[in-house]
């Protein structure tokens, strides 16, 4: 999967909207202002799990932009992600909601 750029924002935020999950996201934001490097990094853990799991719950909302999306993202096409191993598919999602920046990424997204 490649690294995210500046055009998949505008992908991103139409499929988070289409989810209606923007002021969900925005609840996961947790202050981390004074905590110990182990608390941030337990925090932004929660935060991932957390996120993966709207997503999922809400992935049927925007089928078809997420398969584009991921698409894209791979350098295959949207039927591919479709007609994708379950398991796969998620290992994608994984992958996306662990690259870094990703929370400032989905952050600026969903404003």
């Amino acid at each position: 999967m490649r690294n995210l750029k500046t055009s998949d924002l505008f992908s991103l935020s139409r499929i988070l909207k289409k989810m209606n999950i923007k002021e969900d996201i925005k609840k996961f934001a947790k202050d981390v202002t004074g905590k110990t490097p182990e608390e941030k990094k337990k925090a932004e853990q929660d935060m991932e799990i957390e996120l993966a799991m709207l997503f999922v719950e809400n992935i049927g909302a925007a089928e078809k932009e997420i398969y584009k999306f991921f698409g894209d993202l791979t350098g295959k096409s949207a039927t591919d992600i479709e007609n994708m191993e379950l398991k796969n598919f998620m290992n994608l999602v994984q992958e996306l909601f662990n690259q870094e920046g990703f929370e400032s990424f989905l952050s600026t997204a969903s404003k």
